[in-house]
């Protein structure tokens, strides 16, 4: 594992899970896990190993996480750039479904190839690619809707 895994690791659960605590509590546990997949199997995609483990450790916080209810803070060291607006973002994680949610996030910002992602789910990477699609369909409307409220558009 380099920097720029642990780095994906943490934005993970960053996006994830939208709490500062929980995502750097969550990442430590990430992290473990993985290098413990690839001490087990050192020929293990780096890549496979982070979806592998982001996975099985987000089961385990799933469930203590209001979805869409950021609770960040600035002493933690996340910082959003200013003028970033993160409305669509937890609106599609309040409607957006669990597979739809990591998928997005491994792929479009961790930039994980969709093959690694399927091989670390254990599912086909046409069903990685339905699940994206889906999502980005989703997410796009919910940004339309942003842009427009915020160019005047709403209601006309």
């Amino acid at each position: 594992m380099n920097e720029a895994d642990i780095q994906s690791i943490a934005l993970f659960f960053y996006f994830a899970l939208l709490d500062d605590k929980k995502a750097i509590e969550a990442s430590t546990q990430a992290l473990a896990v993985c290098l413990d997949k690839k001490k087990r199997n050192p020929e293990l995609k780096n890549s496979v190993a982070l979806v592998s483990a982001t996975k099985a450790v987000w089961d385990k916080f799933k469930v203590r996480v209001a979805r869409g209810r950021p609770n960040t803070s600035v002493e933690s060291g996340w910082l959003v750039p200013e003028g970033v607006d993160l409305g669509p973002w937890r609106e599609f994680q309040k409607t957006a479904s669990e597979d739809e949610l990591l998928t997005v996030i491994w792929s479009k910002i961790l930039k994980i190839d969709d093959q690694d992602i399927s091989e670390g789910l254990g599912i086909t990477s046409g069903t990685i690619r339905y699940r994206l699609g889906r999502s980005l369909r989703k997410l796009g409307t919910m940004t339309q809707g942003v842009s427009k409220q915020k160019h005047g558009a709403a209601g006309k």
